[in-house]
């Protein structure tokens, strides 16, 4: 059976021209013990094959719903009386078979290939079920299907099921999309994050700027509204208003009292999704920054002076971006190394675009990220961290990858995408594929 796949010519070569194998035949080595177990288990592996094939009713059904089936009867007309040497144009369902012809063969008359059972189309949907009961994955589905069942098109129709079986879709793992590069600002402080973070029993506020990576860090007396806007209004005092300010959606930056502040000193605030931190990532980068000053350091004003004085991967350091000039910092400089100098920022700029791809390719590498699925208005989805099922409303292009839904009880959600799991049913592909 084997064999039959090839196509091969027997040359007789007299033993004086064949002298490899001639002398291997006239000179036997000994036999050993292990070598007679060997031959003996193959002889009762063979005999085993001979009187047990094929006989439990299952197969037997099969073998009824294979003569049954019109496709698969005319493949065993043609197994059994000889294949042509060219498909006729009205067999075209033949066609997945013709180009297997010489892997196909029958047991006990029923059609296989090589070893595997060629599964009637009525039972395939049955056996894909039964294929996928441990709701394994595609890979895993496929090599055991492969032990012992074939059809054309069967790899494609064992994906599908598994990308539309409900239960491994909303126990899928996150996988990861490409990281999407932001843009470079045009100026110093025209977009800032921030984020409140905890630290050693106490609460602060963090800004960072997007342009020059600058960190400002306040301790805050509550958690109120109130004191997070007062303190920012402290901040803007020193360097001025932003034109956009993006941050998480705590109540904080949630509130009425946050939404006139932003109204009245002009700004743009800009909320990232719930239950999705690297929307908002200069920020927490910013946090881990200052959390490592202040965990290593005595003094966290030393410390941070340190970071705001050492030069970025572009070259320049985050006073330099912002204000123009170096720090007087504890470390002797000459007088002239303090003196204003303005950054050269188009080479800046070159620095950082460069960076910005490397750090892209090196993400979507490590984290084999898929193009995640559109979510148009009326799709269904999963939100994963409320474990609901719930309906795509909007998207907005001003904001990628971020969706509004809307669950049974019709409150208005936003998510990620990397949140969301389509729950729309595909049909199984009936390509004849050979596979």
């Amino acid at each position: 059976m084997r064999l039959m796949r090839f196509q091969y010519k027997v040359e007789h070569i007299s033993g004086k021209k064949n002298v490899i194998a001639d002398a291997l035949s006239r000179s036997v080595g000994p036999i050993s013990e292990a070598d007679v177990m060997f031959m003996e288990e193959v002889e009762l592996f063979a005999v085993s094959a001979l009187h047990n094939t094929a006989t439990s009713p299952r197969l037997k059904e099969l073998k009824v719903q294979q003569e049954n089936d019109e496709v698969i009867s005319r493949v065993l007309q043609y197994v059994r009386s000889g294949w042509p040497t060219y498909l006729p144009s009205h067999e075209i369902l033949l066609r997945p078979y013709f180009e297997c012809r010489s892997r196909l063969s029958t047991i006990d008359d029923i059609l296989v290939l090589d070893s595997r059972i060629v599964i009637p189309h009525a039972e395939r949907l049955a056996v894909l079920d039964k294929i996928h009961s441990g709701h394994l994955g595609i890979t895993k589905c496929r090599s055991r299907a492969a032990q012992s069942v074939w059809w054309p098109n069967m790899s494609q129709q064992i994906a599908e099921m598994v990308k539309k079986c409900e239960s491994c879709r909303k126990e899928s793992n996150v996988q990861q999309p490409p990281l999407l590069r932001s843009e470079f600002p045009s100026r110093p402080w025209e977009k800032l994050g921030s984020d409140l973070f905890y630290f050693d029993n106490k609460w602060f506020l963090l800004v960072v700027d997007y342009y020059s990576r600058f960190i400002e860090v306040a301790l805050l007396e509550d958690l109120t509204s109130s004191k997070v806007i007062l303190h920012l209004k402290s901040i803007f005092a020193r360097h001025g208003v932003p034109e956009i300010l993006i941050s998480d959606n705590g109540v904080q930056y949630a509130s009425e009292e946050f939404r006139s502040f932003a109204q009245k000193f002009s700004f743009t605030h800009v909320t990232s999704s719930p239950k999705h931190p690297q929307g908002n990532g200069a920020a927490e980068r910013a946090v881990q920054t200052i959390k490592n000053i202040l965990k290593k350091g005595q003094d966290p004003y030393l410390g941070l002076m340190a970071y705001r004085s050492s030069p970025l991967e572009n070259g320049v350091s985050p006073a330099e971006l912002l204000m123009g000039r170096k720090l007087r910092t504890t470390v002797p400089s000459l007088p002239s190394v303090l003196a204003p100098k303005q950054p050269d920022v188009e080479r800046v700029k070159q620095k950082e675009a460069h960076a910005r791809a490397q750090s892209k390719d090196t993400f979507d590498l490590k984290h084999r990220v898929v193009v995640p699925p559109s979510l148009s208005p009326g799709v269904k989805v999963h939100v994963r961290d409320l474990n609901r099922d719930a309906e795509v409303v909007s998207t907005s292009p001003a904001r990628p990858r971020s969706v509004v839904v809307k669950s049974n009880n019709g409150v208005p959600l936003r998510r990620n995408v990397t949140n969301l799991v389509p729950l729309q049913n595909t049909e199984l592909s009936d390509n004849n594929n050979v596979t």
